[in-house]
């Protein structure tokens, strides 16, 4: 299966295509789609909407995973933001194309087993897993299209690749269904 991850933004939206066969995961894209602030809102949404109809047509993902609008600090860039997202969905249904959406917490939760874990510790654990590294050298929006990766490494985990057995350390936490403790 093919799974297109996106991290929306208007500035930068980092996409990333993975395949999964139900054992293994294979890096197959990512990069990203930059706007320019000096545009008009129409005119970026109009260009994301275009650049994303471009990659599923030529990628041909099974699904498109895309991190959720969870929380916000400024209600202007979270409009922006959910607009961008609204396209990009747009995008997808124009071409047939299933959406997911996951909050960051899951997203961070299913990737490194931590819904705590920073941007390095998700940027190590998609380099691992994907086997990818920063283009030429360059930090430049590498975050974004690792943010990309994250989101379809979390589908396929929680829906193509075998389940891990969740371990408890700490005796203080609470069970929860599926949560195996260790004694001693």
């Amino acid at each position: 299966m093919i799974i297109l991850g996106i991290d929306p933004g208007t500035a930068t939206i980092g996409v990333g295509v993975i395949e999964c066969d139900g054992i293994k995961l294979k890096h197959l894209h990512s990069g990203w789609i930059e706007t320019s602030k000096d545009d008009g809102a129409g005119k970026r949404l109009l260009q994301i909407h275009k650049e994303i109809g471009e990659i599923i047509t030529e990628h041909k993902p099974d699904v498109l995973a895309i991190e959720r609008l969870f929380f916000f600090i400024n209600h202007k860039t979270a409009m922006a933001v959910a607009e961008s997202i609204g396209v990009i969905k747009l995008a997808a249904e124009a071409k047939d194309l299933e959406v997911i959406s996951f909050v960051p917490l899951d997203i961070k939760c299913t990737v490194t087993g931590s819904g705590k874990a920073d941007k390095e510790m998700v940027k190590k654990e998609v380099r691992k897993l994907l086997g990818i590294r920063s283009p030429n050298k360059k930090k430049t929006h590498f975050d974004d299209l690792c943010d990309a990766l994250a989101v379809a490494i979390c589908y396929a985990k929680k829906n193509l690749l075998p389940k891990e057995e969740k371990m408890e350390y700490n005796k203080n936490i609470k069970r929860r269904k599926g949560v195996k403790k260790i004694h001693g």
